[in-house]
């Protein structure tokens, strides 16, 4: 299965949704967005359900020396996990090291959007994204929605590997993925014919379309 876009996935997952959710778990609940790719979906989902969505602050967790590879992810309320593989790999005071630059970044990060945080007590909160792979962000967001008083926290996702799947489901209530692919070597972007990075003008543009339409949660 291969997506034409962002805004296809999202449609897609936003229908899915309205049938998936019940009618509970819809009443008071949130979307929030991993940016930037995650934003194109979530707008669309909440276009298709009328479900508000906002924005969630993560960043990877990696060492400054090989950036690419992701040891986990951490949250803008400094809830953090790390990967089995980091902990063998690595010492814990290190660890900790690495924890601590994602943070400062994501920090920088929510001043760059203008992030304002809003109340998530007894929400049901939908943390989208474009997709997942290790998982380790949406996990991270998993954990601030749920530290923030949330009362269920559902994944949607276009895809994922499924071999994730154990993975998230100990940190989800609820996990929502349309397509659960079951490749040896898994990639977001190989799931959509046009996977653009988003870059900060699109990422604001959705915002800004989002506050027009009434689909925010919050005003900027």
């Amino acid at each position: 299965m291969r997506f034409k876009n962002r805004e296809e996935a999202g449609i897609l997952l936003g229908q899915y949704i309205k049938d998936e959710l019940s009618e509970e778990e819809k009443k008071d609940a949130i979307i929030l967005a991993i940016p930037r790719g995650g934003v194109p979906v979530a707008y669309y989902i909440s276009k298709e359900t009328g479900i508000p969505f906002y924005i969630v602050i993560t960043k990877k967790i990696t060492n400054p020396a090989e950036p690419e590879a992701a040891l986990g992810a951490v949250a803008l309320d400094g809830s953090y996990i790390l990967s089995e593989y980091a902990k063998k790999l690595y010492s814990p005071e290190l660890l900790e090291n690495f924890a601590q630059q994602a943070y400062e970044e994501a920090q920088e990060r929510a001043k760059k959007y203008g992030f304002r945080e809003i109340d998530l007590t007894d929400k049901t909160v939908l943390i989208v994204d474009d997709g997942v792979a290790t998982g380790y962000t949406a996990i991270a967001a998993s954990l601030y929605a749920k530290n923030k008083g949330a009362k269920k926290v559902i994944l949607a996702v276009p895809v994922c590997p499924l071999d994730s799947l154990p993975r998230l489901a100990k940190y989800f209530d609820k996990v929502i993925c349309l397509y659960k692919a079951d490749v040896p070597f898994f990639a977001v972007g190989a799931f959509y014919k046009d996977f653009h990075q988003v870059e900060d003008r699109e990422f604001f543009n959705y915002i800004a379309k989002a506050l027009e339409e009434d689909l925010l949660a919050v005003n900027p």
